[in-house]
């Protein structure tokens, strides 16, 4: 299975438990746009399946989350460049 199959699942799991809450299945596809990853998106529907309350607002902590770890990460590669950079041998 692909990327592309992993991801097409999440997103039809996500719009069934939007429609398990009452909420029309668009809600649950616009949810998974905004999620945008296999990983949010099953963390979401694991959520709706517990809580039917505040999903939106745990949606953003979960994309929040998401992204300070893509920061975070971003931040460890450059600094590996750079002491890299630093720490090259030089031609004197």
């Amino acid at each position: 299975m692909d990327e592309a199959d992993d991801k097409d699942r999440a997103r039809q799991a996500l719009a069934r438990a939007a429609q398990r809450c009452g909420w029309p299945a668009e809600f649950g596809e616009a949810l998974a746009l905004y999620l945008g990853s296999v990983g949010a998106m099953e963390r979401m529907a694991a959520y709706l399946a517990q809580a039917m309350e505040e999903a939106a607002d745990e949606a953003v902590a979960i994309v929040e989350q998401r992204d300070a770890w893509i920061e975070r990460k971003k931040g460890e590669y450059y600094n590996a460049k750079i002491t890299e950079f630093y720490n090259r041998e030089r031609d004197e």
